[in-house]
C-alpha cells in the first residue's frame, strides 16, 4: 500500500474508535444511573452492574490506547531523530498506565459511588 492509503486506512479505523468512546461515554451516564439508583433504592445489585460497566469500559478503554501505543511506537521509529514523536511515545505510554491505575482502583473499590466517573 501508499502511504496516501495507510492514512486513509489509519482515520477510517480512529473514526471507528471515535464511535467507541461516544459508546463507552454512554456507557458510563448509564452507570452514574445505576449508582444513583443503588443509592437511593438500596439496591446492591445495580450496585454491582455500574460496577461492572466501569470496568468492562476501562478495558475497552485499555485496549484503544494500546492501539494508538502502537501506532506511536511505529511512528516514532520511522521518525527517531524527532523529539516530538518520543514525546508523543511517552505519553501513550502514560496514558496507558493511568488507565490501568484507574482499572485497578475500579477492581479494588467496594462499593461504586467512589468509581472512575467521579474523577
Amino acid at each position: 500500500m501508499n502511504e496516501q492509503t495507510d492514512t486513509i486506512n489509519h482515520l477510517t479505523l480512529e473514526n471507528y474508535i471515535w464511535g467507541i468512546f461516544i459508546l463507552i461515554a454512554v456507557a458510563n451516564i448509564v452507570g452514574d444511573e445505576l449508582i444513583k439508583d443503588s443509592i437511593t433504592e438500596h439496591n446492591r445489585k445495580k450496585d454491582s452492574l455500574a460496577k461492572n460497566i466501569f470496568i468492562i469500559t476501562l478495558i475497552v478503554t485499555i485496549l484503544i490506547y494500546l492501539y494508538f501505543l502502537s501506532r506511536n511506537y511505529h511512528d516514532y521509529q520511522s521518525h527517531k531523530d524527532e523529539v516530538a514523536y518520543e514525546i508523543r511515545f511517552l505519553g501513550s505510554i502514560f496514558t496507558i498506565v493511568g488507565v490501568l491505575c484507574f482499572l485497578y482502583f475500579q477492581i479494588k473499590i467496594t462499593t461504586s459511588d467512589d468509581s472512575v466517573s467521579s474523577i
